[in-house]
């Protein structure tokens, strides 16, 4: 066994030690692929499949406004660390692709970046590797109905679920690159039709500024009142953050208040939830 790798729970752990092998043997008989590469936790633990299979690996990252500065640090570090050729390519079209029902004006994220791939001279011919859960395909196929040709999604269909995909994040020891956050912004919204690229920007900046007051696993959840003239920013911590937190309340309510925030509120509860892929 990988000497990275730490056992969390034996019975649940041999099923999906098995699996985890059946993907790793069906990656290495490719000779080369392209990692749609986000650095969420499920692209993570997809490239490090990848890396055990021995498959010459490529990684596109589709910086977009709805992908956080820290995912994308943590899938430049990966790819430093591993010397894998990575590809970021900026564009300012909002890709939703964590999300069950998304905008009807919303464009196939899936398509986009295979198109993306296409552009890359040397990179058009290889297949598309989607590290989506089972979940995340089954919403994909209900929203667009087929996927590109050329896109593999062997995770999803070897039945990686969100459980899956985290467990095996935790399991390999992933967060060394990054602890895992809460998806794409887009799930910092309650009502996605009051969505903009400025208030994504916001929730981004708030907290990348929670991450150096030592809050790295903070999320901040916008909120708009009276018809949206106001705006709220509601900081969600983990329990293990929640004294620090506590502790410098005045510091988060001022430093979210200088980004125009009007309201800033602190749960001290966080509800259950969970990444689905990317």
């Amino acid at each position: 066994m990988d000497t990275n790798i730490v056992l969390l729970n034996q019975g649940y752990d041999q099923t999906f030690q098995a699996r985890e092998q059946r993907l790793i043997d069906i990656l290495s008989t490719y000779d080369e692929l392209v990692v749609s590469f986000s650095g969420r936790l499920e692209s993570c633990y997809a490239m490090d499949l990848c890396r055990a299979s021995g498959t010459r690996i490529r990684a596109l990252t589709l910086d977009n406004p709805l992908l956080s500065r820290r995912e994308l640090a943590r899938a430049h570090r990966y790819c430093q660390r591993y010397n894998i050729e990575q590809r970021v390519l900026k564009t300012d079209e909002m890709l939703f692709c964590d999300i069950e029902q998304p905008p009807k004006v919303a464009k196939d994220p899936v398509r986009f970046i295979d198109e993306a791939k296409a552009k890359q001279v040397d990179w058009d011919h290889l297949p598309l590797l989607i590290p989506a859960s089972l979940e995340e395909m089954q919403a994909y196929l209900g929203r667009f109905h087929q996927p590109p040709p050329r896109t593999l999604w062997l995770f999803a269909r070897e039945g990686m679920c969100h459980r899956d995909f985290r467990y095996g994040f935790h399991k390999r020891e992933l967060e060394r690159w990054g602890k895992a956050s809460g998806g794409y912004l887009n799930r910092r919204f309650q009502n996605i039709s009051q969505m903009d690229r400025s208030h994504v920007q916001m929730i981004d900046m708030a907290e990348q500024i929670l991450a150096d007051m030592g809050l790295d696993d903070a999320e901040v959840h916008f909120h708009s009142l009276n018809d949206d003239s106001v705006t709220l920013a509601r900081v969600r911590l983990p329990s293990h953050q929640r004294a620090r937190g506590f502790d410098r309340q005045l510091d988060i309510y001022r430093a979210l208040k200088g980004m125009a925030f009007d309201y800033v509120t602190l749960d001290m509860a966080l509800p259950n939830c969970h990444d689905i892929a990317g």
